[in-house]
């Protein structure tokens, strides 16, 4: 049965290198959008088009190209815009209805790994760019219906960590809050997995969260020991996002003109924390470097962690590769991970059309999800 592999990762984590590799040990044919693109604007006129424009004749391009590969009956590696369900959807359906086998392959790259590979790249992309498609990038999951999904990581594993939880396994599901404390206590939170102890110092400024990141974490991880490895994970893992570099924001709209600010303009408030935290008056909110009379800007100053889920998803199989599970097995926390933002507030009293919106889209996920809300919940 010919396949399609979807090749899914952020800028300058190394798909072109992956599709060359898969394309020579399988044969079958690359398609990238990026060299599509290339290609096409060397055949346009400087500036001709708006980023609209050139966006859909890439995609109309691609698939083009996938088309013609599917009828071919062609092995088809595909390095596309493919960050997130909805763009890997029309490439899907397509191999579907063409009785083909498909797989997701997730080269999951630590930024700093992306920002040094995409130095030595013949087209370089920027810091900021990795960091915009690193935060809304979401994993693939079995929830799209992928026959395989695989993941790439080059996270070592730490001999001495995988011993200690493979040791204390039974611990860590009847008594997990305690097992971390410990090791936050003397030291191996902070060498074994710095993305949980980073949370400890996080206010999250929000009404809904009395505790601060860490201790919303172990107390929503309190709730779910005794039921499984794979949910105790879930809940230890599940807000690292929060504590992830630029993630928290406070945001503000713009209620007139001010300088370059245009009315209605949606902005970030550089300096929310420190007001929220007493080291600065708020007479002033400081904008992209500017500072705004607070009168111009309407803002409640509560703290956001938007997207904090797929980061969260992202770091989740590193840590896990890292402490030595299975990939299998990080996948599905990383899954977990990935969905516990989807369900609906209040489901008792929402619409059945939305609840099965929301199940086509989490699939067989859909129970373990609602175990997660209940401990995200009982957390607050």
């Amino acid at each position: 049965m010919p396949k399609l592999t979807m090749l899914v990762g952020v800028p300058a984590s190394g798909k072109s290198v992956a599709a060359q590799e898969l394309v020579a040990r399988a044969g079958g044919i690359a398609i990238s959008s990026d060299a599509i693109e290339r290609e096409l604007q060397a055949q346009a006129t400087q500036g001709n088009g708006t980023l609209k424009d050139r966006n859909q004749a890439v995609f109309a391009a691609v698939q083009d190209q996938l088309m013609q590969a599917l009828q071919a009956g062609q092995d088809v590696v595909l390095d596309a815009r493919l960050r997130a369900p909805k763009y890997r959807r029309p490439y899907l359906e397509l191999a579907r209805r063409h009785g083909y086998d498909t797989e997701a392959l997730f080269l999951n790259v630590p930024f700093e790994v992306a920002v040094e590979q995409s130095r030595n790249a013949a087209h370089p992309v920027s810091e900021a760019a990795i960091r915009r498609y690193e935060r809304y990038l979401q994993i693939p999951t079995y929830a799209e219906a992928f026959d395989r999904v695989s993941v790439r990581t080059s996270e070592a594993v730490v001999d001495e960590a995988r011993a200690y939880f493979q040791e204390q396994r039974s611990r860590l599901l009847d008594d997990p809050v305690g097992l971390i404390r410990e090791l936050e206590g003397d030291g191996r939170l902070a060498s074994w997995l710095p993305e949980l102890h980073r949370a400890i110092p996080i206010d999250q400024h929000n009404p809904h969260h009395r505790f601060t990141v860490y201790e919303h974490i172990l107390k929503a991880t309190t709730t779910v020991a005794g039921t499984s490895l794979k949910m105790v994970w879930t809940m230890l893992l599940h807000d690292v996002g929060k504590a992830y570099p630029g993630i928290k924001q406070f945001t503000g709209v713009v209620t007139q003109e001010y300088g370059p600010f245009r009315k209605k303009e949606r902005v970030v408030i550089e300096n929310g924390a420190d007001i929220r935290e007493g080291r600065d008056s708020g007479d002033v909110y400081v904008v992209r470097g500017e500072r705004i009379p607070k009168e111009y800007v309407s803002t409640n100053l509560n703290g956001h962690f938007y997207d904090h889920e797929n980061l969260g998803a992202q770091l989740a199989f590193r840590v896990l590769t890292r402490l030595g599970y299975e990939h299998d097995f990080a996948l599905e926390v990383a899954t977990l991970i990935q969905f516990h933002m989807t369900m609906p507030r209040d489901i008792e009293q929402e619409q059945l059309t939305t609840i099965r919106k929301w199940y086509r889209k989490v699939g067989r996920y859909a129970a373990d999800l609602m175990m997660v809300r209940l401990a995200d919940h009982r957390g607050k």
